[in-house]
C-alpha cells in the first residue's frame, strides 16, 4: 500500500509539467500572439452598432440610450473615449459620422418665457447620423435612396419633406396650417400622398422631428403653425432648399456653360433674391464667356463654332431682349400686329412674376 501510494504521487509530479507545458503551449496565451479584444473596442463596436440601426429607423440616439445599451455600469466614464473611437470607425469605413441636433425653436410666447428663466443648454445630447462624402459622390446615380421598404417609397417620403421644408424656410420659417393646406391642395397632397393620407404623414414628419406643429390661443383662436425640426435642419438645411428652388425654375448653371451678359445678369438677379429669401450669401455667378455667341445662345454640348450653333428649332436659351422701336410699340398697344422675336424674354418675365 504505501508503495502504491508513492507511485501515484511520481506520476503526479510528472504529469503537472506537462499539463503546464500544454497550457503554456496554446495559442494565444503567449505574449507574442494576438491580443484579445479590450472591453473599449467592445463598446464602440457596440455604439457604431447603435448608431446605424438608430438611423435606419429614423431615431434621434440619445445619450440614456448610449449608457444604457453600450457603455453599461463599467464604463460610465468612458463616453468621450468610446464616442471619439465611434466617430472615426463612422467617418473611415461607412463615410458617415454622428452629428449633434440643435436644440428646439421656442415657437409660442409661454415657451420664450420659460426660456428666459431657466439656463441654455450647452449640449442636447442627441445625435444623427449624417453623411461625409464629398458633394461630387451624392448624386443620386451613387448615393441612391434605400430600398427598405421600397425604392418608390423612400424616394417620395425624401421628395415629400423636402418640399415641405422648402415651403415653410422660404415662408420665413414659420407656416400657417391653413397656408400649408393651400399649398399642398396646388400639387394634389391635401387629401393624400402617394404614401399615405396627409394626415398621418405630417404626424410621422413631427414625430420623426423634421417638423415641430406648435398651438397657441390668439385672442381666443387657436392658431397652428408648422416650424423645422432639429432633424430638418441638419438632414436638409439652407443649401438643399436652395438647390431645390434652382432646379425647379430651371436656374441650376452648369460650370463653364458659356452664358452671355444678359443671361448671367438674370441668373445674379435669381441668386440674389434666393439668398435674401434664405437669409444666406449670393452664390457667385461665373462672368459671361467670351467665346463667339451666334444670336444669343451657344450649343453647350460641344465646342463653339458656325456648324456647332443650334438651330433656331432647337431647344436653346432666350437671345437678350432688344429695345423695341417706336413703330413696334404702337403696334403692340393696338394689338394689331404679331409679337416679334422677343417671346422668349417675354417668358422670363412671367416667370420672374
Amino acid at each position: 500500500m504505501p508503495r502504491r501510494r508513492r507511485a501515484d504521487s511520481e506520476s503526479d509530479q510528472e504529469s503537472t509539467p506537462a499539463r503546464r507545458r500544454r497550457r503554456d503551449s496554446t495559442p494565444g496565451s503567449g505574449s507574442d500572439g494576438p491580443s484579445a479584444p479590450t472591453s473599449t473596442d467592445a463598446m464602440v463596436k457596440k455604439m457604431v452598432r447603435l448608431a446605424l440601426a438608430s438611423e435606419y429607423s429614423r431615431m434621434v440616439i440619445r445619450r440614456p440610450d448610449i449608457s444604457a445599451k453600450v457603455l453599461g455600469e463599467q464604463g460610465t466614464g468612458e463616453f468621450k473615449l468610446v464616442f471619439e473611437q465611434a466617430q472615426r470607425e463612422l467617418r473611415s469605413k461607412f463615410g458617415m459620422e454622428m452629428t449633434e441636433l440643435p436644440a428646439r425653436e421656442k415657437a409660442t410666447v409661454a415657451q420664450r418665457r420659460a426660456a428666459q428663466k431657466t439656463e441654455k443648454p450647452s449640449s442636447t445630447k442627441s445625435w444623427i447620423v449624417t453623411s461625409t462624402l464629398p458633394p461630387a459622390y451624392r448624386a443620386p446615380s451613387i448615393l441612391a435612396p434605400t430600398k427598405t421598404p421600397s425604392l418608390f417609397a423612400e424616394s417620395a417620403y425624401t421628395g415629400i419633406y423636402t418640399f415641405i421644408i422648402a415651403l415653410i424656410t422660404l415662408n420665413g420659417g414659420s407656416l400657417a396650417e391653413q397656408k400649408l393646406d393651400r399649398y399642398l391642395a396646388r400639387t394634389n397632397a391635401e387629401i393624400s400622398t402617394p404614401l399615405e393620407r396627409t394626415d398621418k404623414l405630417l404626424q410621422r414628419l413631427c414625430k420623426e422631428g423634421y417638423l415641430v406643429k406648435t398651438r397657441e390661443m390668439d385672442g381666443g383662436e387657436e392658431i397652428i403653425e408648422y416650424i423645422l425640426g432639429p432633424r430638418g435642419k441638419v438632414e436638409v438645411g439652407t443649401g438643399a432648399v436652395a438647390g431645390m428652388v434652382r432646379t425647379v425654375y430651371g436656374k441650376e448653371v452648369p460650370p463653364n456653360s458659356g452664358m452671355s451678359e444678359f443671361e448671367r445678369s438674370e441668373i445674379a438677379d435669381f441668386e440674389g433674391r434666393l439668398a435674401r429669401s434664405l437669409g444666406i450669401q449670393p452664390r457667385e455667378v461665373e462672368e459671361p464667356s467670351s467665346q463667339p455667341i451666334s444670336n444669343g445662345h451657344v450649343n453647350e454640348e460641344a465646342p463653339v463654332s458656325a456648324a456647332n450653333v443650334s438651330p433656331p428649332s432647337a431647344r436653346r436659351r432666350p437671345a437678350p431682349a432688344r429695345p423695341a422701336s417706336e413703330d413696334e410699340e404702337s403696334e403692340q398697344s393696338e394689338g394689331g400686329s404679331e409679337q416679334s422675336g422677343d417671346e422668349e424674354s417675354d417668358g422670363y418675365a412671367e416667370e420672374s412674376d
